[in-house]
């Protein structure tokens, strides 16, 4: 039987997923890898490192499950967004890749908001000017260090350097080409125009390709490295965000995938271009839908209370042999909803959509000598859920429709998550799952991706369907959801309160930088 492979690129590891024809992950494997942070706006990594993950998550799946390279029928790699690569000739790297959660642009941003074309290239790529854009990040880029500006051939993005080392071809697949506002939404091709307003050398931007699109076979020197055999298929692959919602069934008009990890947010499924500025847009893996996207940096909250705070959790997980996170929900459910008045901001290194704020930093407010830290994890849950609730709203404004609410990534495997989600929004949430009672993610995505691109499937959206035949759906409580309806708008206040006050704390810690 033939298998899949596919290769999940994301902030804090790479994973590695072989999938058999009908659909079932028959094993995975794990690389974390350090996001180095400089200064506070900055978010830098290795690219090396996740092409060394790569052959060890590859070599480990293989060697694991007994699958013989040659079984392989195509592969599928997918990555974070607005992370690109300078790269030489030869596609080695030339600097780190600025990752997703890197704003130091802001002085390129307000430049470009200042365009007298601003307005146009806003409409043309249907996406704000905005600093965490792979845009401003190229302009930073060719004004700070020229030198290796003028060097690179082509920038590429996180998956499209993967495809480029097993391949040797150069690619940029839609989902991901959005990052750069010289990309025409409608017509999914770079405007040479748009490239010229914005001073990027378009021919530094690599060709395009659907996300099914074979750009190209294994070569034998990648072979040879990562323990592969030459020859095998490998797709354009696409963003991770659009390919976990594609493989946990956002396939048709209306169906909406919430992600939880590091990087939280919703990913609504529309068949036209809409241009709302506070929100993310980009085009979807399943050809004719794109995605009207609310993105926020607040999920890797939980990881940064594990890490400082969460001794007596991780000590607990160890003993029990437990996960910690679902240690800390338990915990969190000890609380009230409202978290007996205790709110939290989650713009821990600022914010992305919808109020696009570098220098907005995370908050807890309300604390009191009864606050508990049961308290305190769930004002952490109830934060990072209002901040999708608060993108959900700005896309129903916008005339978008959510017709199922599908949750995707880690926070699907915990009720607590889940059933928060349904109080806040007052929706339905539901998490698709396979036959042997999994959900569905984002190697079941590249795996079918990979499988229609080579002729194993014959229509995406029914094979998605027919590999997650079971749905549980965790309903609202009205109860809960009046509680969060009182607080909502107090949480919406609290930030317009606090942003000039955001704006010069910047101003000292960019003071307190330059003194050191």
């Amino acid at each position: 039987m033939k298998t899949f492979l596919g290769i999940d690129v994301g902030t804090s590891s790479l994973k590695a997923g072989l999938r058999s024809e009908d659909g079932q992950l028959t094993v995975h494997a794990s690389r974390p890898y350090p996001t180095q942070r400089q200064y506070p706006t900055w978010a830098e990594q290795n690219p090396m490192d996740w092409w060394q993950a790569l052959i060890a998550t590859v070599q480990e799946v293989l060697q694991t499950s007994g699958t013989q390279a040659s079984d392989i029928a195509a592969i599928g790699i997918d990555s974070m967004g607005w992370t690109f690569v300078p790269t030489d000739k030869d596609g080695e790297p030339l600097y780190s890749a600025m990752t997703w959660q890197d704003r130091r642009a802001t002085a390129e941003a307000t430049f470009l908001q200042a365009l007298p074309e601003a307005e146009r290239l806003i409409a043309l790529n249907a996406n704000p000017l905005d600093e965490a854009y792979s845009t401003a990040k190229v302009l930073w880029l060719k004004n700070h260090h020229p030198d290796v500006y003028a060097q690179t051939d082509q920038f590429l993005m996180c998956s499209s350097f993967l495809v480029r080392k097993l391949t040797g071809k150069n690619s940029c697949d839609y989902t991901h080409a959005y990052g750069y506002h010289c990309f025409d939404m409608t017509n999914l091709c770079w405007d040479e125009t748009a490239a010229d307003f914005l001073g990027i050398d378009l021919a530094k931007l690599p060709p395009l390709y659907a996300s099914c699109d074979v750009v190209g076979e294994v070569t034998s020197e990648a072979a040879a490295e990562v323990g592969l055999v030459a020859g095998i298929p490998v797709i354009a692959g696409g963003l991770d965000a659009a390919v976990g919602a594609f493989g946990s069934g956002v396939a048709r008009k209306g169906t909406t995938a919430d992600q939880g990890g590091t990087a939280f947010g919703l990913s609504i499924a529309l068949d036209h271009v809409v241009v709302e500025p506070r929100l993310i847009f980009s085009p979807h893996v399943v050809p004719g839908l794109y995605l009207l996207q609310g993105g926020t940096v607040g999920g890797g909250t939980f990881d940064w209370f594990r890490r400082m705070l969460g001794q007596s959790e991780q000590m607990a997980a160890e003993l029990l042999n437990e996960n910690v996170y679902s240690i800390m929900t338990s915990e969190a459910e000890q609380s009230v909803p409202g978290a007996n008045g205790l709110i939290y901001l989650s713009y821990m290194s600022g914010e992305r959509s919808p109020i696009w704020n570098s220098d907005a930093r995370g908050v807890f407010f309300g604390m009191s000598y009864g606050t508990t830290r049961a308290d305190i994890i769930r004002a952490l849950m109830e934060g990072c859920v209002f901040a999708v609730y608060h993108n959900m709203q700005i896309a129903l404004e916008s005339g978008a429709q959510v017709a199922e609410w599908i949750g995707i990534g880690g926070g699907a495997n915990n009720a607590a998550w889940c059933q928060l989600k349904a109080d806040i929004t007052n929706r339905p949430f539901t998490v698709t799952r396979q036959a042997n009672g999994k959900p569905g993610d984002n190697s079941l995505g590249l795996a079918v991706m990979a499988g229609w691109a080579t002729g194993y499937y014959p229509n995406l959206a029914d094979t998605i369907d027919e590999f997650l035949p079971n749905r549980h759906t965790y309903q609202p409580n009205p109860e809960n959801h009046a509680i969060y309806q009182e607080l909502f708008p107090i949480y919406l206040d609290l930030y317009e309160r606090l942003k000039p006050s955001f704006t010069d704390l910047a101003a000292f810690t960019h003071k307190q930088k330059d003194r050191t």
